[in-house]
Formats: structure tokens, C-alpha cells, sequence
């Protein structure tokens, strides 16, 4: 080994190896005895598949491996724990650069896909972070739900404690996407960043790989891109702020590619909506540094680590009809869980993820709306203001007015859809109809007229402008029950039961006959 420009050993002197992955540009085995002096663990070769690639430079990746043990003990720690830093640059037989050894991912970033007949082992990358859990659990992987910010924001973090040390030495890290961030989530949620190996010193022009739909707004078309392009620490701002609203908002299937900041809305609170809103932006003298983002995302994790917190809730509107829809708005932190007690209903009950929770349902009752959220380390509860809720009025009785016909016209007023709907008027010539002999002989009406007939050559003659529904109603039913007496009812009689107003006292009867 020499430190010369850095530590450099020969690919024959290496051992023993085993594949364990592979990028668009690189192969990586694992070594089998092969070790670092002065570092702890295993090690990965990562070999160059071509070594003409504009994107490779040999010297360059001798510089990283010198700044990496330039670095202070503790500093080189912590660089090793959350990322693949090429320890060593790996020489072939002619001496030309064929790779680098970086630090050897530990077990709990990888996984066994369910779809392998060999049972191989392979790295457990964020596109499970991004992708619906359902689709993590159907290949194998770990499946974070989408609601454990704890778990997204801590691999955000690592992610975001690492490129803090990168930028402050001078390096850009340039291919930055999910398949460079391998996650852990075993107990504690971890992170390792690789790809390390195809980072570049700022300002030096030098080309680097992008991962398609990863690439910021200076190349021509950003969601398909793959070119190869001089890049900067604003460029990894950019893909440091993609990664954690596609993390902490994954959009699910086939969506995994989404730019639009305010997806992230009921996750962030104010201050994280307006570094993402930044951080996408077209200003790149404007966006977060991965220091901003690495405080923001602890004190985040923080929040979920103790009591939650309402900071407020509204109902809208607060003075509504019963049976009409409320919208209930609460802004909590720290929350697993959020229970709405409502007046009238069954409690609502709701796993939440963010910091946002919105609910709609139907008001029942005036009251105030409870509200308890609620984690592992604790609840608090909050009222809204009083909801008030009006009964709907029911009418219990509608004045209809009958029809009213000048007497001068002598015409009777149609009658005959009122017959029907009430069914119970008679048809003409039924002879259950037909009056008996003596009203006939008496004069007082035709046969085959219905009872209603009757009624309505005598409402003609009345003097009263209108009646209520309900007395037009009891003619109709006397009319029916006079009707089916086995014998029928004298006018006078039928008369003497209708309580008409205003009525005119008839004498319907012929004056009698005079004595020969």
C-alpha cells in the first residue's frame, strides 16, 4: 500500500470476492479477508466498467481518498458510519485506476427479495421509502409506513449530515437520488449513502452522472435527463430537497417522480414548507444548505420523540343546517393519532402522519368538537368553538284553495283528478251509484251521478269564496261512506253531518203535490 496520493493497492493482491450489486457504471463485490489499516469493518471493492467514461477521473478519486484520511479521527468516524467514501483507489495489472475500496454496508441495509429462488442478498435502497409501502412488502423489502416520520426524517438526516461534511471540504456529490441512499429500519431507522466514488471538487468543471428524474432545472428536460453534467453544491441542494419530499410525501405507485412542493404541506409546518418551497426553486443562491436541513429534520424527529402538541383547530362553517357537512382543521405536532368526540356521533378515530388533519363529516347536534391527540409518550386535547346546528322546519299543514266559479256561469268545476287520486269516486251507470227510488221520485238528482257530482252542483251555490284542504277532504270521505250505505241518504240528511262555513240554508226538496 502507498499514501502517496492516497492509498493505492493492486486488484490481484484483493482475494477473494463476491457480487453484490451493481450501477449503470460501477460492479461492487465484497471482500473476503481483504482489510484497511485504520479502518473498522468490511470492505467493498467497486470496480469502473469503463474507464474511458467522461465522468471518470482517476485523479480526482485519488484526491478523495487523500481528503478522507486528511480528515480528523472523529470527522473520518462519522463519514464512514453514513456513507461508502472510497478508502483506497485499486490499481490493475498496467497500473492504470480500475476502482476504489469503500467501507462495506452493514446487514440491516439489505434484504432477501421474495421472487429470488437463490435466496442472494441485496441493498435495500429509498426507492422503498418512495414507493407505497404495499409494493415494499410484496418484493421483500422493509415496508416503513407512511405515517413513521421518525423513521424518514432520521435517513433524511444521515443523508443531510453527510453532504454538511462533503460541502464544508470543497466536494460535490453529484448522483444523488434513491438508489444511492440505502436505508435500515430494523429498530432504529439508519442510512448509508454509496456512490461516493463519483463525487468532484467544486468549480473544477468536472462531468457527473444524473439518475433520470433527478436532475435539477438546468439541463434541458429534468424528469428524463441522464447526461452526464458539471454540477455544483447548489445542484446537490436541489436533490437534497427532491429526496425529502419525495421521502416524507411519497406519492405511491408510478408517481415517484413528483417536484411539487406542496405535496409535502401536511407534513412540514411553516418554516420546513418555506426551505422546500426554496430549496425547489429557481434561485439557487436561495436554497437550504444541508446544515438547514439537517437542524430542521432533528428538531423534527425531536417533536415526534415527545408529548404532542395542538397548536390549533377550526371548525367551518360554525352555524349550519342539521344534515349539512362540517370541515374540522387541526395543526398538531408530535401526533400518532388524533380522536374527534363530536355531540350526537360516534367518536372518529385517525392515524395521521403530518402535522395537518383534516376531517369532514355531518353535523347532528350543537356543541363544541373535542379533539385528543395522542403518540407513546403522551396526548393533549383541545375544543373547538360551538357549532351550531338549526333543525330543518316541517310544515304540519298547507292551505289549498278549492276552485271558485262565478254561479252566474253555471258551470261545475272539473273535479275528475281529484275523483281519481282519492279513489273514491263511483263510475257512471255502476248501480251501486244509482240513488234510491225515492230521491229520484223526490227530484233530487239524476241517476248515475257520483256523490262528488252532488257535492259540487251544491258547492256551486254557496257563497263562500274557498275552503280549507282538510273540509274538501271530509266531504270526500262522508261522500264515499254515504255512498256504500245500502240504502242512500236523503241530500237533507247527508247535509245535516257537513259542517260548512258560511253556508246558505237550501231547501232542495220539490214543494208537494197538490191534491186532485
Amino acid at each position: 500500500m502507498s499514501r502517496a496520493a492516497g492509498i493505492r493497492v493492486r486488484e490481484v493482491d484483493l482475494g477473494g470476492r463476491a457480487p453484490i450489486g451493481s450501477g449503470a457504471a460501477t460492479e461492487v463485490f465484497r471482500l473476503d479477508s481483504f482489510t484497511v489499516p485504520g479502518h473498522q469493518g468490511g470492505v467493498a471493492f467497486v470496480r469502473v466498467r469503463d474507464g474511458k467514461a467522461p465522468e471518470w477521473d482517476s485523479a480526482v478519486l485519488s484526491r478523495l481518498v487523500a481528503l478522507r484520511w486528511g480528515l480528523d479521527a472523529r470527522e473520518r468516524g462519522m463519514l464512514d458510519a453514513v456513507s461508502a467514501g472510497p478508502l483506497a483507489v485499486v490499481e490493475g495489472d498496467g497500473g492504470e485506476v480500475v476502482g476504489c475500496l469503500v467501507p462495506l454496508a452493514a446487514h440491516p441495509f439489505y434484504y432477501v427479495p421474495v421472487d429470488d429462488p437463490e435466496h442472494r442478498k441485496v441493498t435495500q435502497n429509498a426507492k422503498w421509502l418512495i414507493s407505497a409501502p404495499k409494493r415494499a412488502r410484496r418484493a421483500g423489502a422493509a415496508a416503513v409506513s407512511e405515517r413513521d416520520v421518525v423513521a424518514r426524517a432520521t435517513v433524511l438526516a444521515r443523508v443531510s449530515l453527510l453532504l454538511g461534511v462533503l460541502h464544508r471540504n470543497g466536494v460535490v456529490f453529484g448522483d444523488l437520488s434513491e438508489r444511492s441512499v440505502l436505508f435500515g429500519a430494523v429498530e432504529v431507522a439508519s442510512a448509508f449513502v454509496v456512490g461516493c466514488e463519483g463525487a468532484a471538487f467544486a468549480g473544477e468543471g468536472a462531468l457527473q452522472r444524473n439518475s433520470a428524474g433527478w436532475a435539477a432545472p438546468s439541463s434541458s428536460d429534468v424528469d428524463l435527463s441522464r447526461e452526464p453534467s458539471v454540477q455544483s453544491v447548489e445542484t446537490d441542494r436541489y436533490k437534497l430537497g427532491l429526496l425529502v419530499l419525495r421521502v416524507l410525501a411519497p406519492a405511491g405507485d408510478g408517481l415517484d417522480r413528483s417536484r411539487d412542493a406542496s405535496r409535502a404541506a401536511g407534513v412540514l409546518d411553516e418554516q420546513g414548507q418555506r426551505m422546500l418551497d426554496r430549496a425547489l426553486g429557481d434561485d439557487p443562491a436561495t436554497r437550504p444548505t444541508a446544515a438547514d436541513w439537517y437542524a430542521y429534520l432533528r428538531g423534527l424527529v425531536a417533536l415526534q420523540l415527545a408529548a404532542p402538541v395542538i397548536r390549533g383547530v377550526s371548525v367551518s362553517p360554525a352555524l349550519v343546517a342539521e344534515g349539512d357537512e362540517v370541515r374540522l382543521t387541526v395543526e398538531v405536532d408530535g401526533a400518532r393519532e388524533v380522536v374527534i368526540e363530536m355531540p350526537g356521533r360516534a367518536d372518529i378515530r385517525r392515524e395521521v402522519a403530518g402535522r395537518l388533519v383534516t376531517e369532514r363529516f355531518t353535523a347532528r347536534q350543537s356543541g363544541r368538537i373535542g379533539v385528543r391527540a395522542a403518540n407513546a409518550h403522551g396526548s393533549a386535547t383541545a375544543l373547538t368553538d360551538v357549532v351550531r346546528v338549526l333543525p330543518v322546519p316541517t310544515p304540519a299543514r298547507i292551505a289549498v284553495a278549492s276552485p271558485s266559479v262565478p254561479a252566474a256561469l253555471a258551470v261545475l268545476p272539473d273535479l275528475a283528478s281529484l275523483e281519481a287520486a282519492m279513489g273514491i269516486s263511483l263510475p257512471p251507470g255502476n248501480p251501486r251509484s244509482a240513488p234510491a227510488a225515492s230521491d229520484t221520485a223526490a227530484g233530487s238528482t239524476p241517476p248515475g251521478v257520483s256523490p262528488f257530482d252532488r257535492v259540487a252542483a251544491l258547492r256551486a251555490r254557496l257563497e263562500a269564496d274557498a275552503l280549507p284542504l282538510h273540509d274538501i277532504l271530509r266531504i270526500g270521505v262522508e261522500a264515499e261512506r254515504a255512498s256504500r250505505e245500502p240504502l242512500f241518504p236523503t241530500v237533507e240528511h247527508f247535509l245535516a253531518d257537513v259542517d260548512l262555513p258560511d253556508a246558505t240554508d237550501i231547501d232542495l226538496t220539490d214543494p208537494p203535490a197538490k191534491s186532485s
